[in-house]
This record gives C-alpha cells, sequence and structure tokens, in this order.
C-alpha cells in the first residue's frame, strides 16, 4: 500500500515538473520572439513617406493611400482640430502657455482615456525613485520651470500580470505602425482651463537601463510604457509635438 501511494506521488511530481518546463520554455520562445520584434517599434516622420512619388512639395507630404480620400480636409472628432495643422512659426510658445495641471489624456487612435497623475519622489527601502501610476497615466516633469504644466513625461503600464496596476498603454505599440503608414495619431491632454493637442512625431524603443529622461521641449510631450514582453526590459518611447491650443 505504502510503496502504491510512493509510486503516485512519484508520477504527480514528475508530471508537475514536465508541465512547469513546459511553461518556462515556452515563456523564453516568447520572449526570444518578442525581443526581435522590438524593432517594429522605431518609427518616425522625419523621413519624407513617399519620397520619390511627387514632386510637388505639398503633395510629397501626403501619403498616397490619402490622395483620393485626402486627410487635410478632414478634422478630428473631439476638438474640430485640422489633422495636418501644426502651430504657425510666428507663435512663441511660452510656459505660460501649458499652465497644468494635466488631468486628462485621450488617445482616440488607439482607444485611450485616462486619468492623469503628477508622480512623486517616495522612498523605499532606503532608495529614491519615482511612483509608479496605478490604473492610469503618471507625470512627470522634466523641466524645474514646468512643474505644473502639460508639457513632460506622461507614464503608463504596458501590462501588469503581478502588481495589477493597470495596463492604459497597452495599444501604444500601434502608434508605431501609425506613424509609419503616415496616419495621425492625436493625443489631447485637458487642464481644468484648456485642452492640448498633440500629434505623435516619432516611437523608438530602448533598453531600460539606457533610458534617462530629458527636457523634450516646450512644444513636445514624451509618452513611455514598457516593451517586450514578458521580460519588460525594454521601454517604447512616443514623442508628440503640439499643434493646437483650445
Amino acid at each position: 500500500m505504502g510503496s502504491s501511494l510512493l509510486n503516485k506521488f512519484s508520477i504527480t511530481i514528475i508530471i508537475i515538473s514536465i508541465v512547469v518546463f513546459l511553461i518556462t520554455i515556452s515563456y523564453l520562445i516568447y520572449g526570444l520572439y518578442s525581443k526581435d520584434r522590438l524593432s517594429n517599434l522605431n518609427a518616425s516622420q522625419n523621413i519624407s513617406i513617399i519620397d520619390g512619388y511627387s514632386a510637388d512639395m505639398y503633395v510629397d507630404k501626403i501619403h498616397p493611400k490619402d490622395w483620393n480620400y485626402p486627410t487635410w480636409g478632414v478634422k478630428d472628432d473631439i476638438s474640430n482640430t485640422d489633422l495636418l495643422k501644426t502651430l504657425p512659426d510666428s507663435y512663441n510658445i511660452s510656459n505660460k502657455d501649458l499652465t497644468g495641471p494635466a488631468i486628462q489624456i485621450i488617445i482616440p487612435t488607439i482607444n485611450v482615456i485616462s486619468e492623469i497623475k503628477q508622480l512623486n519622489v517616495i522612498t523605499k527601502d532606503g532608495v529614491s525613485k519615482y511612483e509608479t501610476p496605478k490604473n492610469m497615466v503618471g507625470r512627470i516633469s522634466s523641466n524645474i520651470e514646468r512643474m505644473d504644466s502639460v508639457s513632460g513625461w506622461y507614464f503608463g503600464h504596458f501590462d501588469s500580470p503581478i502588481q495589477r496596476e493597470g495596463n492604459v498603454f497597452n495599444n501604444l505599440p500601434e502608434i508605431a505602425n501609425h506613424i509609419k503608414n503616415g496616419d495621425p495619431v492625436l493625443i489631447y491632454i485637458k487642464s481644468p482651463e484648456s485642452e492640448y493637442v498633440y500629434k505623435a512625431v516619432s516611437s523608438e524603443v530602448m533598453h531600460e537601463s539606457d533610458l534617462k529622461l530629458y527636457d523634450a521641449g516646450i512644444e513636445h510631450i514624451v509618452l513611455v510604457t514598457c516593451a517586450n514582453k514578458p521580460f519588460y526590459d525594454h521601454r517604447q518611447l512616443v514623442k508628440a509635438k503640439l499643434i493646437d491650443i483650445n
């Protein structure tokens, strides 16, 4: 009787070990596959999408897919902003134009609607670091003169299976493809008094150890989320430029 129970117990342990081994192997394979796709998160509008398609300086800025249904005649659904609008060069933006605090972010293209929290520095186990945004987007100022502003860096979780802090930026990787395809991605930052409209201009991916906050300038914001699931050891940065203030 005792020998039979011991054999059943041994078989159970072996089966569990095999299952754990297979799960671990699958996890690692998925991670390697995910890392190979990281380069897809790099995109920029600095390069002409249709270089060589047209000699016309205006048409050269339009993706061929939009020639029949031009986006220059289209307005967005939220603030009635022209999709190809940019602030005039003569418009000198100052800190008072970007008065915050930022309270909400909306990115219709990737279905993001979230409250914004100003992230503070906390000390845990003797180490000072920024708190993490829980089920919302967190803002960090990159310039001491614009602490109470809408410019800066905006952080959101891609996924948070262990800490359960949400996945507000789960669709942020899609922005890279939109930029490559010439599709305008508008980002709305709301303060108690104004709405600021930004357009995504670039996306890049880097290892978490290479990430350093810098002042992106008064006209830009940077959105950040984790990349390379399930290791989450890389970061995707989406840079956007201010195109309208309502």
